[in-house]
C-alpha cells in the first residue's frame, strides 16, 4: 500500500495583502481538489515566533503529489501567490501526519461536517478561507483541516484546532463568526458539529451557530418521553426466568438500546424546533414546545392507565 503523503509551504504575507491572500488561497484549492489523489488542506496562522502562514496539502500517494508539484496548474497558481507574499517556502516534501498527531498538538478540535449544495463548492471554498482567515486572528487559534467529500461521501470535513476550549468557544460564539454563518445558508445544505459538548453526548447534535447543545433540561424531557413508555412495557409484559439482577440487566439493556437508537433519534428530528430556539425562532415557540410535551406526557399516563386498569388488569 502507497504511503500518504503531503506537501508543506510556507507564506509571510504582506501588510495589507490578508483579503487577496484569503482569495488567493480559495482559488488556490479549488484548483488542486481537481487533481487526483488530493485529499484536503490545513492551514495554519503565524505564531509568536514566525510571521509565516503555514499551508499543508494532503494527498494519497507520492505520486499523486509529485503530479501535482510539476503541474502548470501549481506553476501559476504559485505565480499568482508571489506579489502578495515576501518570503516564504512554495513546498516541500514531508511525512503525513495522521489526525491523532493533529489532534495531539492541540487541546481542543471542533469537527465540523458540511453538506454543501451541489455546484456550490467553490462558493464554499472561498467562504471557507474568509472564515478561516476570520477565526485566526483569534487568541489560541491552531489551525483548521479541510478534506472534501470522499468517494462516495456528501460532507465537507472541518478540523477547527484551539489551544484551550475556553478560546474555542470565545470564537464560536463572536459576532463576525454568526455573520460568516449567516452567509453560508445560501451553498450550505446542514452543517453538524461533532465536539462532546453536552451532557448526553452522542443522543443530540450541536448548534452550528454557537456549538453548544440544547438546554440539558430539554434533552432530559424528550428522554423521559421515549423511555417512559418503553419501562412501562417491560414492567407489565417482559417477564423473564432469570435472577433480579439479571433480569434487571436485561431490561436496562433493551430500555438503553431503544432509547439510543429508536426514540431519542426520532425525537431530535421531531423537536429539533423547540431544541434550538434563536431570534429566527417564532414568538412563543418555547412555550408551544413545553406545552405539546406537556400533552404527551398526560396522554401516555392516561393511556397506559386505560391499558393496565381496564384491558390488563391482572397484569
Amino acid at each position: 500500500m502507497s504511503t500518504p503523503a503531503i506537501l508543506i509551504a510556507t507564506a509571510k504575507v504582506r501588510p495589507g495583502s490578508e483579503n487577496d491572500f484569503t482569495t488567493w488561497k480559495a482559488h488556490h484549492d479549488a484548483v488542486v481538489a481537481r487533481f487526483p489523489g488530493y485529499l484536503g488542506s490545513d492551514i495554519m496562522p503565524p505564531d509568536e515566533h514566525s510571521q509565516m502562514w503555514t499551508i499543508i496539502l494532503n494527498f494519497q500517494t507520492d505520486a499523486d503529489l509529485s503530479h501535482w508539484q510539476k503541474s502548470k496548474e501549481r506553476a501559476d497558481v504559485v505565480a499568482e501567490l508571489l506579489p502578495l507574499v515576501s518570503g516564504g517556502n512554495v513546498g516541500e516534501a514531508m511525512k503525513k501526519e495522521t489526525p491523532e498527531e493533529m489532534q495531539a498538538e492541540t487541546q481542543v478540535t471542533q469537527v465540523i461536517l458540511s453538506q454543501v449544495k451541489p455546484g456550490k463548492e467553490d462558493a464554499y471554498r472561498e467562504w471557507a478561507a474568509r472564515i478561516q482567515m476570520a477565526q485566526s486572528k483569534y487568541q489560541g487559534y491552531r489551525g483548521m483541516y479541510l478534506q472534501p467529500p470522499t468517494d462516495g461521501g456528501v460532507n465537507w470535513t472541518t478540523l477547527m484546532r484551539f489551544d484551550t476550549t475556553e478560546h474555542l468557544e470565545a470564537w464560536l460564539a463572536a459576532p463576525e463568526r454568526a455573520t460568516l454563518l449567516k452567509e453560508s445558508k445560501a451553498f450550505i445544505e446542514k452543517e453538524e458539529l461533532l465536539r462532546l459538548a453536552t451532557s448526553f453526548p452522542g443522543w443530540v447534535p450541536i448548534n452550528p451557530a454557537t456549538g453548544k447543545g440544547p438546554p440539558n433540561w430539554k434533552t432530559a424531557l424528550l428522554v423521559l418521553l421515549g423511555l417512559y413508555p418503553i419501562v412501562v412495557l417491560e414492567l407489565h409484559f417482559l417477564k423473564l426466568p432469570f435472577t433480579p439482577a439479571l433480569n434487571i440487566f436485561i431490561g436496562n439493556f433493551i430500555s438503553v438500546g431503544l432509547t439510543s437508537f429508536v426514540t431519542m433519534p426520532l425525537f431530535i428530528r421531531w423537536f429539533g424546533w423547540w431544541l434550538f430556539i434563536d431570534e429566527t425562532s417564532p414568538k412563543g415557540t418555547e412555550f408551544k414546545g413545553n406545552l405539546l410535551l406537556t400533552v404527551i406526557f398526560a396522554v401516555e399516563i392516561i393511556f397506559f392507565w386505560v391499558l393496565f386498569t381496564k384491558m390488563f388488569p391482572l397484569l
